[in-house]
């Protein structure tokens, strides 16, 4: 008999109370709330980092391209032409769908080319990610 009386103890002591469920859902929402206000940010700052890398992969193209032929492309279509593409997936859309803008020649010297993103507003800027760009690394090759 008093085995079963411990025993019931303890079967009602082994839940959660109501204050422990709540303070639980609290911490969790607080942890939910810090996350999506953080994440926004980080997301655009691979968008960035993926437009740079973009570049910098369309730049060596473009200067596989002059190795071969001596010159550089009229446009960025000549490097998916052909029977060996410098590009085997073909051109790549920036990361907020637009494309990528490749001007030759250069109007920013002593670079050869101008390649560049124009961001997420779409609108020519000073603001946009460009291979003359200190920032942007070795797409902007001399």
């Amino acid at each position: 008999m008093q085995r079963a009386v411990r025993t019931m103890e303890r079967t009602a002591r082994a839940g959660f109370t109501l204050i422990e469920i709540m303070l639980v859902v609290v911490i969790i929402g607080l942890l939910a709330g810090i996350v999506s206000v953080s994440v926004p940010k980080y997301l655009e700052k691979a968008r960035v980092n993926k437009a740079r890398a973009d570049i910098d992969s369309l730049g060596v193209g473009i200067q596989a391209y002059y190795m071969d032929y001596g010159h550089y492309p009229a446009s960025l279509d000549a490097l998916v032409q052909g029977d060996d593409p410098y590009l085997e997936k073909g051109i790549p859309k920036d990361p907020w769908g637009g494309a990528y803008q490749y001007n030759f020649p250069s109007s920013h010297k002593p670079f050869k080319y101008d390649l560049k993103s124009l961001g997420p507003d779409g609108v020519d800027s000073d603001d946009d990610i460009a291979n003359w760009k200190a920032d942007t690394g070795p797409g902007g090759m001399k």
